[in-house]
């Protein structure tokens, strides 16, 4: 049995298994390509013949996540750190907190939507070639499930797990602030989808900041799941009843309704911060996601970082030279691949 040797993630955790991450998946694609070429081939089939087979598809559709869960429990299995205790999984959550969590995700997600539709039009005119089709129909409920499962809660845990446990967890030495923004930066980056970088930054802020407030990773995976499966749900009622989505008319009314829906947004989101603060106003042990132990607050010298602002965090980041050199490589090497994927998509 593995003896684990940390109950936390530290800064070196947090921008390693960010590059893990970042990088492994695309080499393991490769090698999933030449698997695929060499079954084509043994079969006498085309390479495009053989991408179109929905068990293909369908691995595809889920072979990132695959990649993140063994790159995680491996990373965490060697590095002799136990994720349950450093994310704080077995937590308990205040039951009032993960209601106003859904509630705050549903109304980002809902009322975000023609922002993001505005957003996208933009790009569309600037000759971005933007597609959202999962590749298969969501038309039947053998799909449904699948879509369900592969592409809504594993991924709300298993990226939860890496961006508001390890990262979030590992860089809040630098301050909350600097934590919660840098880990949603990397939340965004990760996906390498420009359509989606406002939201997806939006979503790893209100993420994180209800991960740190309410001291559980809970809040974060079951306000994910619960807007990745609303996603789903509604695509595949759209697809059953033959609604087409993607014919979108920019015109004053779009403009108009993004401006307002935006307003009511924020004024949501407010209420939400309003009233997990009071749930959790005499409850101040919560405002740490991992509680430290006495050695580790014993080398932070018992520095309180919860009260280190975004600036400062970023000076004390820019001092430690090992992490400033690795994170910067992270961020541009991400940079790098949103790029590249961004230009493929150019008409």
């Amino acid at each position: 049995m593995k003896n684990y040797k940390k109950d936390f993630y530290d800064s070196y955790d947090a921008v390693r298994l960010f590059l893990y991450v970042l990088l492994i998946p695309y080499l393991a694609m490769f090698l999933l390509v030449g698997v695929y070429m060499i079954i084509g081939t043994s079969m006498n089939v085309s390479m495009d013949d053989f991408m179109s087979y929905l068990s293909v598809i369908l691995i595809n559709a889920v072979f990132m996540q695959i990649c993140l869960v063994v790159i995680y429990f491996v990373f965490n299995y060697k590095r002799g750190i136990n994720f349950v205790n450093a994310t704080q999984f077995n937590k308990k959550v205040n039951a009032w907190a993960i209601a106003i969590a859904l509630c705050m995700g549903f109304a980002f997600m809902w009322f975000s939507s023609p922002l993001v539709t505005l957003f996208e039009q933009g790009l569309i005119g600037l000759g971005f070639n933007l597609s959202s089709d999962l590749g298969f129909s969501l038309d039947n409920a053998g799909t449904i499930i699948f879509a369900i499962v592969g592409l809504s809660i594993v991924p709300a845990f298993i990226e939860e797990f890496i961006f508001r446990g390890a990262i979030l967890q590992g860089l809040r030495k630098y301050g909350n602030w600097f934590a919660i923004i840098v880990s949603a930066l990397l939340f965004m980056l990760l996906h390498s989808n420009i359509q989606q970088t406002i939201y997806q930054f939006a979503f790893g802020i209100l993420a994180g900041w209800l991960v740190i407030k309410t001291g559980s990773i809970w809040t974060s995976i079951l306000m994910h799941a619960f807007n990745n499966v609303t996603i789903i749900i509604m695509q595949s009622i759209y697809e059953i009843k033959g609604i087409n989505t993607t014919e979108v008319v920019v015109n004053s009314e779009l403009i108009i309704q993004a401006i307002i829906y935006t307003i009511i947004l924020v004024a949501l989101i407010w209420l939400g911060v309003y009233l997990i603060n009071k749930v959790y106003k005499n409850k101040k042990e919560n405002e740490t996601l991992v509680s430290q132990t006495d050695n580790e607050k014993t080398k932070q010298n018992n520095v309180d970082y919860s009260k280190i602002g975004f600036k400062q965090g970023c000076k004390i980041f820019a001092q430690d030279s090992v992490m400033k050199r690795e994170g910067i490589l992270a961020i541009f090497i991400a940079l790098i691949l949103l790029i590249i994927n961004s230009t493929s998509m150019l008409m």
